[in-house]
């Protein structure tokens, strides 16, 4: 078995929200990731772990607490979903992502077993990262999840700290209609007596996380202002870095000065792209892989702060509120609607459609690249062109 063939493999797990979205029974619970974990012998259970959900800002904020603790002089695992341009970015240590050699042989050695499970593609990928970092021994894991976090498959850790991001309308379907329900799934991922950081605090949710927290005798902290300076551009990545701060202050405040300087290295550190990436000037190009109402209202706040014509190359995943992400858009900027690779994402056809009927009006294109080239030859050069709407517009760029 090739790397190829392993990752194929991988792929091919029934069922892959990565690929299918939630068309194929998407797959909750977790009697199948503690049965796997008991299975391979509990890979990183020893390692303290932070457990970080939330709708919004996961990426970043894992990433900023990896950085920063990097700049200590730690070794810390990443695990993170989805990956933009290579499948091992779901599990890194610094900019080094897992080797070809071990998910080929993690996937050959395993596959028989797995198969026998009907393992998730989630699950599976989890399971490879945990095993990654036990084999090198990091010092600590940032575990993101990958939806919701009650049932999420990495809701098997055993945490020192936890932390959940912000609360957004997003996979309503399966976490429910309310930001106090979706608060509800996301409070799962407290554990008995482990702190619990909120990165946003909100009328509708604060008594859902108060009321989970003293249930699980979880000291509670909110996060608050640290203005701290980081690499990631966007306004709304201060609440990310305010969240993550919150989180290192709490577990290393004599440290602070050391971590804060990696807030300001998160790209060399880590290597993380698409969160508000500057790829081109004159025009000014920018990506970012904001995909839902709760993110998309504040890029267009961004991206209006910084021009005052933006055209927008957007895509969007076909279980999206397309509708209701749209209305924060000026109809007087100019739009680009865009199909991609993924089968999770809607054609062209299919959101201009939706854009039409609500009143804006675009030209579709085939592909990400197509409608970005369209875009920068009509736009001045003191104009801002975006890229995104989704992950998966992001991951078809040629970064």
């Amino acid at each position: 078995m090739t790397y190829e063939q392993a990752v194929q493999w991988l792929f091919d797990a029934v069922p892959n929200f990565q690929r299918d979205g939630g068309t194929k029974d998407y797959k909750i619970g977790l009697d199948g990731p503690k049965a796997l974990w008991e299975a391979l012998h509990f890979p990183g259970k020893t390692i303290p772990t932070i457990h970080v959900a939330g709708t919004n800002g996961k990426g970043s904020t894992v990433h900023l607490l990896a950085s920063g603790m990097k700049e200590m002089g730690l070794r810390v695992g990443v695990f993170s979903s989805p990956h933009l341009f290579d499948f091992r970015e779901r599990a890194k240590i610094g900019t080094e992502m897992v080797p070809e050699e071990f998910v080929r042989q993690f996937v050959e050695t395993n596959k028989d077993f797995f198969a026998k499970g009907g393992y998730s593609f989630f699950e599976l990928t989890t399971m490879l990262a945990l095993a990654w970092f036990e084999q090198e021994a990091v010092d600590w894991i940032v575990l993101e999840t990958g939806m919701g976090g009650r049932l999420d498959a990495t809701n098997i850790c055993e945490p020192e700290l936890t932390l959940i991001t912000n609360i957004g309308l997003d996979h309503t379907q399966w976490l429910g209609s309310t930001l106090a329900a979706i608060a509800t799934e996301k409070s799962g991922i407290m554990k008995e007596g482990v702190p619990v950081i909120i990165g946003e605090k909100h009328a509708e949710t604060q008594e859902v996380f108060t009321r989970h927290a003293r249930a699980k005798n979880a000291p509670l902290f909110w996060s608050h202002s640290y203005g701290i300076v980081t690499d990631l551009m966007g306004s709304y990545q201060t609440l990310n870095s305010d969240a993550a701060a919150t989180a290192l202050d709490l577990l290393f405040p004599a440290e602070r000065k050391v971590w804060e300087l990696g807030f300001s290295r998160v790209v060399v550190n880590t290597g993380l792209q698409g969160r508000w990436q500057k790829i081109q000037s004159r025009p000014t190009v920018i990506c970012d892989t904001g995909h839902n109402e709760h993110a998309l209202r504040h890029i267009v706040q961004q991206a209006h702060n910084e021009a005052n014509h933006v055209h927008w190359v957007l895509g969007m995943a076909a279980d999206k509120e397309h509708a209701k992400a749209l209305q924060w858009f000026p109809k007087t900027d100019s739009f680009y609607w865009t199909s991609t690779q993924s089968k999770r994402c809607l054609s062209s056809d299919q959101l201009a459609k939706i854009a039409d009927e609500i009143g804006y009006n675009g030209a579709t294109y085939t592909s990400v690249e197509e409608a970005l080239n369209a875009a920068i030859n009509l736009a001045k050069e003191d104009d801002l062109i975006f890229v995104g709407g989704s992950t998966f517009v992001v991951a078809d760029l040629k970064l």
